[in-house]
């Protein structure tokens, strides 16, 4: 058995190792291997970190199912198995929180991961949605960021410079981070373990919002149509969701960087026969 795999699993012992969740995570941690990878795909890593992750995303989506001009079937299934996905990622940062007094080994490079698998997943609902990355942002845009920053005390020349953010990710995290503690109810004595316990469950709800838009319930008729204006405003809502969980969990800049890092672990696995 490989000591030095993050993926150890009870299960482990009864299959063959190294597996190609092993092969995958040295290649996503050898830098020229990496490079290879993106030249080889022709990602373009100078783009805003919202553009290059949603286009990156997109091209392994694609590589696993049919995800342009989707049926209204096909778009109800595609996204109710995602927001699944979603939240057992979400269960998986919630094994890393000490919620039960057990003390349990933490590795926050891991924790890192988890989180941004759920990015993955996200944007994956996002483009079975048939959102592209300037539907999100006008969507959170007009969700968000509105008259009522000046609540928040901020000058003009600061509010200015929020609105002339390129990226959304950026965008994002400028906006909320001024806000976090009050809109998760944080209080000076609250532990980290539990703020992320928090914005998990917030995140969670955002999720059900996106499901109230789709026929899921296999004993109801389905709806003819879906309305996508509220589609997209219930993507900003798990997008806004999202940030916050970051917000406690990575660097702004950390996104794109461990999101470049995991995507290419997971066309690895691919490769390798996953």
């Amino acid at each position: 058995m490989i000591k030095d795999c993050p993926y150890l699993e009870t299960k482990c012992e009864d299959t063959e190792c190294p597996c190609p969740k092993y092969f995958a995570f040295k290649d996503a941690n050898d830098p020229e291997k990496v490079k290879e990878i993106l030249e080889k795909n022709n990602f373009d890593t100078s783009l805003p970190a919202w553009e290059l992750m949603y286009s990156m995303q997109r091209s392994f989506a694609a590589s696993l199912h049919k995800i342009d001009d989707l049926t209204k079937e096909e778009t109800d299934y595609w996204l109710d198995k995602y927001l699944i996905c979603i939240e057992d990622e979400i269960r998986e940062v919630r094994e890393y929180l000490n919620l039960y007094g057990d003390e349990p080994d933490k590795d926050y490079e891991e924790l890192k991961k988890e989180v941004i698998d759920i990015l993955h997943f996200m944007m994956d609902l996002f483009i079975c949605g048939g959102a592209k990355p300037k539907d999100i942002a006008a969507a959170y845009i007009n969700r968000y960021l509105n008259e009522d920053l000046v609540d928040y005390g901020l000058n003009q020349e600061y509010l200015e410079d929020i609105r002339q953010t390129e990226d959304l990710i950026d965008l994002a995290y400028k906006i909320q981070i001024l806000n976090i503690t009050t809109y998760l109810n944080i209080s000076s004595v609250d532990k980290v373990d539990w703020s992320i316990l928090k914005a998990t469950c917030r995140l969670s709800d955002a999720g059900a919002q996106v499901r109230q838009q789709i026929s899921w319930k296999h004993w109801k008729k389905p709806n003819k149509s879906i309305n996508f204006e509220k589609l997209y405003d219930a993507f900003a809502l798990v997008f806004h969701e999202f940030i916050n969980l970051c917000i406690l969990t990575l660097q702004c800049d950390e996104i794109k960087n461990t999101y470049i890092e995991k995507n290419v672990e997971n066309i690895q696995r691919q490769f390798y026969g996953y």
